[in-house]
């Protein structure tokens, strides 16, 4: 299985090369031929991820190296759908979402051989909490990219060196106007993964929330999404107030998400 994840990782790093050469040296209008390449990389992960299913226990396993794995699966789904949807703006983000999902697959490879074995996630509402936490995660994801762009489009433009790659780039309201609909969408993915955690939690220990270093940093980072959000939308933030928290957000989630598994699986 491992030979089909790195065919997968090498397969997306075609489409990463391809797209960062395009974006500094290509014409301004974009073949499909990173679309196909990142779907048959996206398919030859998907029959790799396969071994994770536990059909018999009607459960999915779950460790560091496999949550890897996932980010990079929904990354490349939500890039595939960006693609049509977005149209320039998603196919400008591949530029950066790309190289990081071949970063990120290509690393779940080395932490799989320290990682313990895969934990069974069972039931249909530890299930959903997985699903809502991994779209959540792949969205504030985008968002982060297109906030990493909308940072280099507000530099060029204030320090006037405009070059190859500024030209190629959205214009900073569509950037905006992008990173905000990701920043809504995952906002309340990550609240609904919140409520079925919490669901969940009550109906193990009948407590609904038990604090542990996932779960705060889980909270700071819902707090920190919906205080953009509402600045947003009652004082009209944006530029670099906009980027600072969107960045500051999704590090905490990325510490929730992938950096608490990191310490208790490979450090400890």
């Amino acid at each position: 299985m491992d030979f089909q994840l790195m065919a997968a990782t090498a397969i997306y790093a075609m489409a990463a090369g391809r797209t960062v050469f395009h974006q500094l040296h290509g014409s301004r209008h974009e073949t499909n031929l990173v679309w196909w390449l990142v779907l048959v990389g996206w398919l030859v992960q998907g029959v790799a991820m396969s071994r994770v299913v536990l059909v018999a226990g009607g459960g999915v396993g779950m460790n560091l190296a496999v949550s890897m794995e996932w980010s990079a699966w929904v990354m490349g789904l939500l890039f595939l759908v960006g693609w049509w949807l977005l149209n320039r703006e998603a196919r400008s983000a591949g530029a950066l979402l790309l190289p990081l999902m071949v970063i990120t697959l290509g690393s779940s490879l080395f932490v799989n051989a320290a990682a313990p074995e895969a934990r069974a996630v069972t039931g249909p509402l530890l299930i959903a909490h997985l699903v809502l936490s991994l779209l959540a995660y792949g969205l504030f994801t985008m968002a982060a990219v297109f906030a990493l762009m909308d940072a280099f489009q507000e530099h060029a433009l204030k320090s006037k060196h405009l070059g190859v790659l500024f030209e190629r780039l959205p214009p900073l309201h569509a950037l905006e106007t992008t990173l905000f609909l990701m920043v809504r969408i995952g906002f309340v993915l990550l609240t609904l993964s919140m409520v079925t955690g919490v669901w969940h939690a009550h109906g193990q220990s009948g407590s609904f929330l038990v604090f542990n270093h996932k779960v705060v940093f889980t909270l700071a980072t819902w707090m920190v999404f919906g205080v953009l959000l509402m600045g947003r939308h009652f004082q009209g933030w944006r530029g670099r107030r906009a980027v600072r928290l969107t960045l500051w957000g999704y590090g905490l989630l990325m510490l929730a998400f992938l950096g608490v598994k990191f310490v208790r699986e490979i450090i400890l």
